[in-house]
């Protein structure tokens, strides 16, 4: 059965751009994309080599060749160690389909933020 957890509040995640809690034994993040105005539920540990991904930058993913990047339109979690692109509602890797990291649903009501776990 998932639960509604209460993680922080708005504007702490507003400051910080992140808010991250252990719950149900592991450390889960919401991460605020600035840009877009929304939060996102992440795991907190990138399934490339273990870093706490909600360390990471939220920004616009490039495409393209090299010397003729152009922006997607498509916003991405970007791993603080490596550079490893993380789609925000999939939870998709975009640079290995194999890889995956959890997301969970994210609520803001009355300057609470809940994740649903």
């Amino acid at each position: 059965m998932s639960e509604w957890i209460e993680i922080g509040t708005l504007d702490e995640l507003r400051a910080e751009g992140r808010l991250v809690a252990r719950v149900n034994g592991r450390e889960v993040g919401v991460v605020w994309d600035a840009a877009a105005g929304r939060a996102h539920g992440v795991r907190n540990r990138c399934p490339h080599s273990g870093a706490p991904l909600c360390s990471g930058r939220i920004r616009e993913r490039e495409g393209g060749a090299p010397g003729a990047y152009v922006l997607t339109g498509q916003r991405v979690l970007r791993c603080p160690w490596h550079g490893w692109e993380f789609d925000l509602r999939s939870g998709r890797c975009l640079d290995d389909g194999a890889l995956r990291v959890a997301v969970y649903p994210v609520e803001v009501s009355g300057g609470i933020v809940r994740l649903q776990a």
